[in-house]
């Protein structure tokens, strides 16, 4: 299929099927990066987008997914250059923004890693102006902190700003030439370059939480739901999903002009106990499969029930500000018992010689989390 003069093997559906392998229980997220990669290839603009969640609900994974899905796939190879930045980098240590210089310098080392031996300046130019910036922390960089005015972060936003315009910057730089490092400067478009930006923003929840009671809307977040012992009950459920607004994002310290060169703001979901049961234990690199390499080390072949598995889930979700990241908290209290001396305890099972077996089941995992 042709777009823009650019044949594209992968639309958006196929770019969200390749993604979906690596993140589990952000499919509308992945929709909307998957569109977005689509009009980044095609060099459309406005592909831009903000993705708002808490610690643990996959940014970064979203990130390192796309960074995968280029690196794959021999289409994408000039839009292999993926950078991955804390906005607060942006400045140093004076707070003097150096965000057009540290940036471009970042995707130029890319580009020579990327490149290698085929390096050369206009090859390197070109993966720079179809590169792929992900940004995060960007809630670090707000118009205000505590009430007063965030000068850094404003500099930071504006200078941002220049570079999502899609206007030519210089960018002086060196290239070994000749055996030594020469002088060279470049002319960068950037109207190709996406940005994928992120952020817990931590403050909007409270915030927007505090609007809807104050507009008299809370009862609209009573819903019917069943618990986990099939028990169906009223509670009021707040998710900022539902009741973001533009103007929360300009309220919290955005600029409208920066969040105007975006054309998504999109908030990650909070991961459920379903979801969080499939990321402890189906990745290859999930904290349970981690921990199984461990005790192969002592011969023993790790196991959990699937009532163990399913409660180290549900409690793990109850602290949704962290998402994923609660598994590992939540599985160690569990797992930390057996890993000094596995075989001074009782249910760690002989299976034949020099072999043995440990099945994390429901009472273990009681009995480590205090749950009755």
């Amino acid at each position: 299929m042709a777009a823009n003069g650019n044949s594209a093997s992968m639309r958006p559906r196929e770019i969200y099927n390749e993604m979906k392998k690596d993140i589990i229980g952000q499919d509308l997220v992945l929709k909307y990066v998957s569109v977005a990669i689509f009009k980044h290839v095609c060099g459309e603009k406005y592909g831009n987008i903000i993705m708002i969640g808490n610690s643990g609900t996959g940014k970064t994974s979203v990130m390192k997914a796309m960074e995968k899905l280029y690196m794959k796939n021999p289409f994408f190879a000039k839009h292999r250059v993926v950078v991955r930045m804390n906005a607060n980098s942006m400045a140093n240590e004076e707070g003097t923004v150096i965000t057009g210089h540290q940036l471009f310098r970042t995707l130029q080392e890319r580009a020579l890693h990327i490149l290698g031996k085929e390096s050369t300046p206009e090859k390197v130019q070109e993966y720079i102006e179809h590169s792929t910036v992900c940004m995060d922390e960007i809630d670090k960089i707000t118009a205000y902190v505590g009430g007063k005015p965030n000068v850094v972060g404003i500099n930071i936003q504006q200078s941002l700003l220049t570079l999502m315009e899609g206007e030519s910057v210089v960018f002086d730089t060196h290239f070994l030439q000749d055996g030594e490092f020469k002088p060279y400067q470049m002319n960068i478009d950037t109207s190709n370059i996406l940005f994928i930006c992120g952020g817990a923003f931590e403050e909007l929840y409270n915030q927007v939480y505090a609007r809807v009671f104050e507009e008299g809307k809370q009862d609209k977040l009573t819903k019917m739901v069943m618990g986990e012992d099939g028990k169906v009950e009223f509670k009021q459920i707040f998710t900022l999903k539902e009741n973001l607004m533009q103007e929360d994002i300009f309220k919290y310290g955005m600029m409208p002009q920066f969040l105007s060169r975006f054309d998504n703001s999109i908030v990650l979901e909070d991961l459920t106990a379903d979801d969080l049961e499939t990321i402890f234990t189906e990745p290859e690199e999930s904290v349970f499969n981690i921990s199984r390499r461990f005790f192969k080390r002592f011969n023993i072949e790790l196991n959990i029930t699937k009532k163990a598995r399913r409660l180290v889930a549900s409690e793990a979700a109850k602290n949704t500000r962290v998402g994923a990241r609660a598994l590992k908290d939540t599985y160690g209290r569990i797992i930390k018992q057996f890993e000094f001396d596995p075989f001074e305890h009782e249910c760690v099972r002989k299976l034949g010689e020099n072999q043995y077996e440990l099945t994390i089941d429901e009472g273990i995992v009681k009995d480590a989390l205090g749950i009755k």
